[in-house]
C-alpha cells in the first residue's frame, strides 16, 4: 500500500470517527439533539436559552465588592438564572486583581424561591463541614457578594437565605446572623 492510499483510508477513518460520535451525542445525547451540538460546536446558546448580562460581586482591593460583567446563557426560568449567577460567583472572578467569594470546591447544593421572593440558597463542600472561618470584613464580602449578586441582578429575589450543606447556619464565620434571610446592601460595593 502507497503513502496515498494511507493517507486517504486515515482520513476517512477520522470522519467516520467523527461523525459517528456526533451521531451517538444527537441520538443518546438527550433532549438537545443534533441542534445542540451544532450550536455548542458554533457558540450559539441551547435552544430555549438567551444570554443576559449580569454583575457578580466580588471582593475587591479594600473593604468593597466591585462588580465583574458577565454573560450567561439562561433559561427564563428563574431559579436557572440564580443557580447560575451563584456558579458564576462560586467560580470565582475572571479579572486579576478581585478575590474569590468562596474557596475553590464549594458548588450549588439547590436553589429554592418562594413565593414571597425569598430565595434559599444551599451551598454544598465536600471537604468542608462549615463554612470556611474568616474576619468579619471577608465574611462579610462573602455573604454578600452572593446575596447581592442575586438580588440586585434576579427581579423576582427580595431576599437571600444561605445554607451550608443543607442546614442554615447562625453564621458563616462567626460575626453575621445568617439565621435569617439578607436583603441586598448596596453600601458594601464600590463608589
Amino acid at each position: 500500500m502507497n503513502r496515498t492510499a494511507a493517507k486517504v483510508i486515515l482520513a476517512l477513518l477520522v470522519l467516520v470517527v467523527v461523525g459517528g460520535g456526533i451521531w451517538l451525542i444527537a441520538t443518546r445525547g438527550g433532549k438537545r439533539g443534533l441542534s445542540g451540538v451544532i450550536d455548542t460546536l458554533t457558540g450559539a446558546p441551547p435552544p430555549g436559552t438567551e444570554k443576559i448580562t449580569v454583575s457578580l460581586y466580588f471582593p475587591g482591593p479594600g473593604e468593597y465588592l466591585i462588580p465583574e460583567r458577565r454573560v450567561l446563557d439562561v433559561t427564563p426560568d428563574t431559579k436557572d438564572r440564580i443557580r447560575k449567577i451563584v456558579q458564576g460567583v462560586l467560580d470565582g472572578p475572571q479579572q486579576g486583581d478581585l478575590g474569590r467569594s468562596f474557596p475553590e470546591g464549594v458548588t450549588v447544593g439547590g436553589v429554592l424561591l418562594g413565593a414571597d421572593g425569598t430565595v434559599y440558597v444551599d451551598l454544598r463542600s465536600e471537604t468542608l463541614a462549615d463554612p470556611p472561618s474568616s474576619g468579619s470584613l471577608a465574611e462579610m464580602q462573602r455573604v454578600f457578594s452572593l446575596v447581592d449578586s442575586i438580588a440586585l441582578n434576579v427581579e423576582q429575589v427580595s431576599r437571600v437565605a444561605l445554607l451550608w450543606n443543607g442546614v442554615q447556619r447562625e453564621s458563616f464565620g462567626g460575626h453575621l446572623d445568617t439565621s435569617r434571610p439578607f436583603t441586598a446592601d448596596r453600601s458594601l460595593l464600590a463608589p
